[in-house]
């Protein structure tokens, strides 16, 4: 296909980084949509784009846009995509795909009709450590895994100044934030599904009530799920929003450290039948355990250290994934990972959030 020519959907955050990341990579960018005129005229003095309320508003201005990068609100990615793959555009979209697992189906069926393609953007499982993994356990280093264990801890999300109105907090209003592991806790549940496959069942558990009164009864700010294969192999995620300082505080904003403020942890551990791994990604190390049979012990093979490379490239690289993606379509290729695929990690994502406001376990179909 002709080089990508992108327009962006959204002009959030999200916009803002990826159009730092398009003017490094010297990627064109046609222009930007949004849905009022007061945005538009806001965005275009920010970004020096032209900014337009519709796509066909933008693409009969530049008919020459080839790509969407679809990243505005959670609500509106299932209407926004439809359009841009009925107008033959290739596609990536920020996750979640959308807000009800029929909206994320009708998303792949429209992908399949259309001349463009579809990719939604989990980018953990491609970072630097999470391929690292994969690639170990290619290798077989692991043996058959059999167990894993991964622990998310993060700021909660009250994103404004303490006295904002609550129903600002788009991100505690489950209809439209989607909920816990809509939130990041999804990353974490496509890297577990790349390692072991499809799980058979769910079950998410949390307390009665939340530590953080300012949560919404049906969105817990803590959480452990146990997933488990049709084969009889575990894991369990475990998300915490009431552990940690808020880093997606906008009003007062605060610096992000991951690494060195307590409270903040990401950590992934890996057991097979051969051997065992600690992922530690906010503290750039991996560690790597072999089992001793003949001994009857477990000894630390080796440390990797990760230290060198950029915190986000280790677990979050929105950046090099954008940037593969658009290679990808360069050359040819459409989309880096199926759309079926990420519809697959969406259907273990609404069946946890199902467990989590029925109160017990539920069978993947």
């Amino acid at each position: 296909m002709p080089a990508p020519v992108i327009a962006l959907i959204g002009t959030g955050r999200v916009a803002r980084g990826f159009l730092r990341d398009l003017k490094a990579f010297c990627r064109p960018v046609s222009g930007f949509v949004t849905g009022s005129a007061a945005r538009v005229a806001d965005f275009s003095r920010e970004s020096g784009l032209p900014g337009y309320t519709s796509l066909a508003e933008l693409l009969a201005a530049h008919p020459g846009t080839n790509t969407a990068l679809v990243i505005n609100a959670n609500h509106q990615h299932h209407a926004a995509t439809l359009e841009a793959l009925g107008h033959g555009l290739h596609v990536l979209c920020e996750k979640p795909m959308a807000a009800t697992y029929a909206e994320c189906e009708e998303m792949v069926r429209a992908a399949a009709a259309s001349r463009g393609s579809l990719q939604i953007n989990f980018e953990y499982i491609h970072s630097k450590m999470p391929r690292r993994l994969r690639e170990l356990q290619r290798e077989g280093v692991f043996g058959e895994l059999v167990s894993a264990s991964c622990v998310d801890s993060r700021g909660h999300w009250w994103s404004d100044a303490p006295d904002a109105d609550p129903a600002s907090q788009t991100r505690l209003r489950r209809e439209l934030g989607g909920g816990i592991v809509f939130h990041c806790g999804i990353h974490q549940v496509d890297m577990l599904r790349a390692f072991f496959g499809d799980f058979a069942r769910v079950q998410a558990f949390r307390s009665r009530r939340n530590s953080l009164p300012f949560y919404p009864a049906d969105v817990p700010d803590h959480v452990n799920v146990q997933l488990e294969t049709a084969d009889g192999r575990h894991a369990s995620l475990e998300i915490f929003h009431s552990r940690a300082p808020c880093w997606y505080r906008r009003h007062p904003q605060l610096p992000v450290n991951w690494a060195a403020t307590p409270g903040h942890e990401f950590r992934l551990s890996l057991m097979g039948t051969e051997a065992a791994c600690l992922a530690d990604f906010y503290g750039a190390k991996l560690h790597l355990f072999r089992y001793d049979h003949a001994i009857k012990d477990t000894v630390l093979e080796r440390t990797e250290d990760f230290s060198a490379d950029g915190q986000n490239e280790l677990h979050h690289d929105m950046t090099g994934f954008l940037k593969r993606y658009l290679d990808h379509l360069a050359a040819g290729r459409g989309a880096l990972v199926p759309p079926e695929d990420a519809l697959a990690t969406m259907r273990h994502a609404f069946a946890i959030e199902q467990s989590i406001a029925q109160g017990g376990p539920v069978t993947l179909g």
